[in-house]
C-alpha cells in the first residue's frame, strides 16, 4: 500500500473524550529531515499524526488515539482533540508530488475505515487564519476525491 516508518513524537496528549471527526492537512514549510526533527523535539511542543514525504513514504509520529499538537490557535474548539493531523513535506512554492497525492488519498481511505466518525477534511488555513498551508492544494477537489466534507 505505502511505506510506513514509525518515529515517536513526545508531543501529544489525551483526547479528553472528544470524538475524532476531522482530518487536517498541513504543509511542513521545511525539509523532511528538519520537519521530523522539529515534530519529534519535546521543546517544540508541536507534532502531527503523520508526515508524508515527497517520495510517498508515510512517517507515523503520534498514535491516532492521542491528540497531536498540530492545529495551533484555531477558530474551532478542541481542534487538536477532534482531528488527525497530516503534514505534507513541502517548501512554500513547491508542488506536491504525484506520490504524495496518491499516498494522501490512500491514507485518508485507511483512516476513514479505521475511524468511522471522520466526516470532515480541512486545510490548516481553513481553521487557523494566521496560516497559509497547505500550499497549492485545492481542498474542495481533495474533499470531492475523498468523499469528506468541509466543516
Amino acid at each position: 500500500m505505502f511505506k510506513t516508518v514509525v518515529k515517536n513524537s513526545p508531543n501529544h496528549s489525551d483526547r479528553g473524550g472528544v470524538t475524532v471527526d476531522t482530518i487536517m492537512v498541513h504543509s511542513t514549510g521545511g525539509s523532511l529531515r528538519g520537519s521530523l526533527e522539529w515534530l519529534c523535539n519535546p521543546n517544540s511542543k508541536v507534532s502531527a499524526h503523520y508526515l508524508i514525504a515527497r517520495d510517498g513514504t508515510v512517517y507515523k509520529l503520534v498514535p491516532t488515539g492521542r491528540a497531536a499538537w498540530h492545529a495551533g490557535k484555531c477558530r474551532v474548539p478542541d481542534a487538536n482533540r477532534r482531528s488527525i493531523g497530516i503534514e505534507m513535506e513541502q517548501l512554500y512554492g513547491d508542488e506536491w508530488t504525484e506520490a504524495q497525492r496518491e499516498t494522501l488519498l490512500r491514507l485518508i481511505a485507511v483512516l476513514k475505515r479505521a475511524v468511522p466518525s471522520i466526516k470532515y477534511l480541512v486545510g490548516h488555513r481553513e481553521w487557523n487564519s494566521s496560516k497559509i498551508d497547505p500550499y497549492r492544494m485545492d481542498m474542495d477537489e481533495l474533499r470531492k476525491q475523498t468523499g469528506l466534507e468541509k466543516l
